[in-house]
C-alpha cells in the first residue's frame, strides 16, 4: 500500500470512531454497574474521565479508594471487601494504579493494572473505548489501542486486553529479596510485570554500559509499559521493546553502536537478554530479546545487555508465534516495566 492508501485507511477508521460515538450516545441506559477502585496517587481528572467513559456506555458507577495499596495475595481480599461493601449489584470492576489480583475469583468482569497516568486527548479516543466496552470484544479494544495509542483510551484498552484473569503475584519486596539472593543489584535490575508473573533482569553495564543505560532510561520514562512481545520463537527467544508491535519501531533516541562480548566472557545462554538490531550492527535502539535456550551462534553478533535473575518460569509461558517468523497473534504484553530500586 502507498502512503496515500494508508492515510485513506486511517481516515476511514477515524470516521468509524466518530460513528461509534454517535451509536454509543444513542444506546439506552444499562442496568449494569461498574465499580472503579482507586489506588495511591490517582489523578482526579483521570479517574473522572474513566468514570465518564463507563457512564457513556451505559454503566452506573460506584467508586472506592483503598490506601495504602496492598500487595500480593492481599490485593484479592481488599478488592473483595470493597465489592462486598458496595453491595451485590456490581457487574464490572476497574482498578486504577492498583496491584495485580486473581480477578477471576472476584465474580465480576474485571479490568486490572490500569495505569492512570494519561488523559484523553480527543473525543475520538473516548468514543472508540466506550464502544469497545459496550461490545465487550477484544478486537474492539484493539481499535482503541491502534487509533489512540498515546491517550487514556489506548492505555486503558491495553490494560484491559492484558489484565483478564491476572494472577496473584509476590510483592515487590519479595522480588527484591529474590534478586538479592541471586546476587543482583536493585539499582541495575529491570523488572517486567507480565500476566504470568514478574521477570527481573540484571542489566550488565560491565558488558554493555551504553545499552544498559538505554534500557534504564526507557524504563524510567515508561516507554515499555504495555508493549507486546511481537516476535516469539519456540526454542529460541521472545522479542519485545517495539511500541508499534511490528518489529520495525523504536524510541526517538539515537541508535547505539555494538558492544559485543567476547564469548569467553559472556555467551548467549538460556535467560540471556540481547539487544535486537537490523543488519546494521550499529542499529540497536529499544528492542531486546530473552533467550529460551542457548544460542551461541549469536555470540559476537549481538550485544548481551543482561540476564534473567528471577522469573524465567514466567518467560517460558510467553505466547509463542508462528513457526519460522515468530509473528504472534494477540501477543502477550509487558504490562508495566520498572527499575527495582525505584519501587523499594
Amino acid at each position: 500500500m502507498t502512503p496515500k492508501d494508508w492515510k485513506d485507511v486511517y481516515m476511514f477508521l477515524r470516521l468509524l470512531a466518530a460513528s461509534a460515538a454517535s451509536l454509543v450516545l444513542a444506546l439506552p441506559a444499562s442496568a449494569q454497574t461498574a465499580m472503579v477502585v482507586l489506588g495511591a496517587g490517582v489523578d482526579e481528572s483521570c479517574s473522572q474521565r474513566v468514570t465518564e467513559t463507563l457512564q457513556t456506555v451505559g454503566y452506573q458507577t460506584k467508586s472506592a479508594t483503598i490506601s495504602p495499596v496492598p500487595e500480593g495475595l492481599e490485593v484479592n481480599s481488599a478488592l473483595k471487601a470493597a465489592l462486598d461493601a458496595a453491595g451485590g449489584d456490581v457487574n464490572a470492576l476497574v482498578t486504577l494504579n492498583f496491584g495485580t489480583a486473581t480477578y477471576g475469583e472476584l465474580g465480576v468482569a474485571a479490568y486490572g493494572n490500569v495505569a492512570c497516568d494519561a488523559v484523553f486527548q480527543a473525543a475520538g479516543g473516548e468514543a472508540v473505548l466506550a464502544r469497545a466496552l459496550e461490545l465487550g470484544e477484544p478486537i474492539a479494544l484493539q481499535a482503541a489501542v491502534i487509533l489512540y495509542p498515546e491517550t487514556m483510551a489506548g492505555s486503558l484498552a491495553v490494560a484491559m486486553l492484558s489484565g483478564f484473569e491476572s494472577i496473584a503475584k509476590p510483592s515487590v519486596a519479595q522480588i527484591a529479596d529474590q534478586v538479592a539472593s541471586a546476587g543482583g543489584d536493585a539499582e541495575k535490575t529491570m523488572v517486567i510485570d507480565t500476566k504470568y508473573g514478574y521477570v527481573a533482569l540484571s542489566l550488565r553495564d560491565d558488558l554493555a554500559p551504553n545499552h544498559a543505560v538505554r534500557l534504564t532510561e526507557l524504563t524510567r520514562e515508561g516507554f515499555y509499559d504495555g508493549v507486546v512481545f511481537h516476535r516469539v520463537i519456540d526454542g529460541f527467544m521472545a522479542q519485545t521493546g517495539d511500541p508499534t508491535g511490528t518489529g520495525r519501531g523504536g524510541s526517538d533516541k539515537p541508535d547505539l553502536g555494538p558492544e559485543f562480548s567476547d564469548p569467553t566472557v559472556a555467551s548467549f545462554n538460556r535467560g540471556t537478554v540481547g539487544m535486537a538490531r537490523s543488519q546494521d550492527p550499529a542499529s540497536a535502539n529499544s528492542q531486546f530479546f530473552i533467550m529460551f535456550d542457548a544460542g551461541s551462534f549469536l555470540d559476537g553478533q549481538y550485544t548481551i545487555v543482561g540476564e534473567v535473575l528471577v522469573g524465567m518460569d514466567a518467560v517460558d509461558q510467553i505466547k509463542r508465534g508462528a513457526p519460522g517468523s515468530g509473528t504472534v497473534a494477540n501477543p502477550d504484553r509487558m504490562q508495566r516495566v520498572f527499575m527495582l530500586s525505584d519501587e523499594i
